[in-house]
């Protein structure tokens, strides 16, 4: 069986790749730069373990704990991996085997189902549209004797949706009634006390530097769970990557550290960035829909009465604005774009102009 092509890189990669001169679809929070680490000349360049340096994993574990974490404890409930992504991928191989069931939804992230389904999985996609309340008993009617897993993303991309504390509790007195592993990729929580991982004793957490802190470049990612799943995942990763870069490792130990200086920038491009984005969606509030989110740099942009598809729209806004959004069907839906708003103002006003234009160019 081959794998599908993974569309949200071949549209960012392939396709818009050196063709636009505004991002507005990465879905992080701009960027920083090599000169916002703290970084030493005198660190070696030796291999890392392949679970992560201990003071990396302990900054981790500190994020998820009720109290504080000894400085000399062992954290193999956690494992540091090449961005969130591999933490994903190696929880999927390492846990899931052909024939098992995997419940998760859509619009979503394309690995979800594509990874379990090449493994020999049964899968099962749930509906859950951008601005529409999760459904606990689409769920619990999904749920098989062989279901395994069940894969979530709160505070949700594409969506910009976050599970209510009511949804959670419902989607877990379902998962409590069986016996399957409940997956939240958390990339854009900001507080982990809210975590999966506090919530249930057979879920796993993963997350990482990217997108709230601005640091895709480091590729560092992270999962928190029971110790038996990441045991297998550390084992597993001896066979992919071996281990992550010792040099980020450190620095990422040192941005945790200094973690509420970056929250705080987060912060300071969100809220604005929203208030950008609401005055345009108002302005073209005949033709499309905001979908406000819920703790996401980026939000869904419903189309209502746009008379092409959201993929045609992209490209035409790429070709003749040269400006980057992400359309609803490289997540498998219709009918929107993501559209991330935490820029620079100006940044952010340049592209949303040049969207407006593409706007009256095809309506």
């Amino acid at each position: 069986m081959s794998i599908a092509t993974y569309t949200i890189q071949d549209w960012l990669f392939d396709r818009a790749q050196g063709r636009f001169e505004i991002d507005l679809a990465e879905s992080g929070v701009q960027y920083q730069l090599l000169s916002d680490l703290p970084l030493e000349p005198g660190w070696d360049l030796d291999y890392s373990l392949d679970r992560g340096t201990p003071e990396l994993r302990g900054r981790i574990a500190a994020l998820y704990a009720e109290t504080d974490v000894p400085p000399d404890a062992d954290h193999r409930g956690v494992i540091v991996t090449h961005g969130a992504q591999e933490a994903l991928y190696l929880l999927y191989r390492s846990t899931l085997a052909a024939g098992d069931h995997v419940i998760t939804t859509a619009p979503g992230w394309q690995q979800a189902w594509e990874v379990p389904a090449h493994i020999g999985c049964e899968v099962s996609v749930l509906d859950w549209r951008p601005g529409s309340p999760f459904d606990a008993d689409a769920l619990a009617s999904a749920v098989r004797p062989n279901t395994r897993m069940l894969i979530l993303n709160s505070p949700g991309n594409p969506s910009g949706q976050t599970l209510t504390s009511t949804e959670w509790d419902a989607i877990l007195r379902v998962a409590g009634s069986h016996d399957f592993l409940v997956v939240n990729d958390e990339e854009y929580l900001l507080d982990f006390g809210a975590s999966v991982v506090r919530r249930h004793p057979r879920a796993v957490s993963v997350s990482g530097l990217s997108k709230v802190y601005g640091m895709p470049a480091l590729r560092v990612g992270w999962a928190r769970g029971p110790e038996d799943v990441i045991e297998r995942m550390v084992n597993y990763k001896r066979y992919t990557t071996v281990s992550n870069s010792v040099v980020w490792e450190r620095a990422a130990a040192r941005v945790i550290a200094d973690r509420d200086r970056h929250i705080a920038r987060y912060r300071s491009l969100v809220a604005p960035g929203l208030q950008q984005l609401e005055t345009f969606a108002g302005e073209h509030e005949s033709h499309l829909q905001l979908v406000v989110p819920h703790g996401t740099p980026f939000a869904w942009v419903r189309f209502t009465s746009v008379p092409v598809s959201s993929q045609q729209f992209a490209e035409q806004l790429l070709d003749q604005q040269r400006t980057l959004v992400m359309p609803a069907e490289v997540f498998g839906a219709e009918n929107g774009i993501r559209i991330s708003y935490a820029r620079p103002a100006d940044v952010l006003a340049e592209g949303l102009r040049r969207v407006s234009a593409q706007l009256a160019a095809v309506v």
